[in-house]
């Protein structure tokens, strides 16, 4: 006589396993920190921290061979206007995270550092490489006094590295590795 397992088990237990799966697949998400607008030598600068919740699928990926890249765009509009915001400054910054499996080192690029920043420990190199962090937008003189400005910053960590015949291939597949993250900054100059 065979035994079988009550449907209602199974389903439960397969409701629990995607429940489990789901909260871990969100636990990894994008932090951002200390994020102002600065006058660095007559440059009107954004400057932020970029932190992560959990680095586990981060050093999965990267100890896999994949290479990612953090991808930060800012845009400066100025308030006013009936229907649109006209745009003032935009820019984007790209910095590569990638894993050496033979000297088992973490290798990080951050535009405006000459050489690259090296340690065994992720959590560390991250902290060194992204606590601080500055995206220049143009010249300081773009902003008018008594004027509002919104400063919209979208952060990503992503693939990279991925060839076109696979990319097509997979056109449904999400390449990012955290959820993409905007948050704004409303001033006044």
């Amino acid at each position: 006589m065979q035994h079988r397992r009550p449907p209602l088990a199974a389903a439960l237990a397969l409701v629990l396993a995607l429940t489990l799966w789901g909260q871990a697949a969100q636990a990894q998400s994008l932090v951002l920190s200390n994020l102002v607008v600065d006058n660095q030598s007559g440059v009107l600068a954004a400057r932020f921290g970029v932190g992560m919740d959990s680095l586990a699928e981060v050093t999965d990926a990267l100890q896999s061979g994949v290479t990612l890249a953090l991808t930060c765009k800012g845009k400066l509009v100025r308030q006013g206007g009936l229907f649109s915001s006209p745009q003032v400054a935009e820019a984007t910054m790209v910095s590569r995270l990638k894993y050496d499996s033979l000297t088992k080192e973490y290798t990080l690029t951050v535009p405006g550092r000459e050489a690259p920043l090296k340690n065994a420990r992720l959590d560390e190199l991250l902290r060194a490489g992204w606590e601080s962090l500055s995206l220049e937008l143009g010249a300081w003189k773009l902003l008018e006094r008594g004027k509002q400005y919104t400063l919209t910053l979208d952060i990503r960590l992503h693939q990279v590295d991925i060839p076109n015949w696979f990319r097509r291939t997979l056109f449904f597949w999400a390449w990012d590795v955290a959820p993409q993250a905007s948050y704004q900054l409303h001033f006044k100059y």
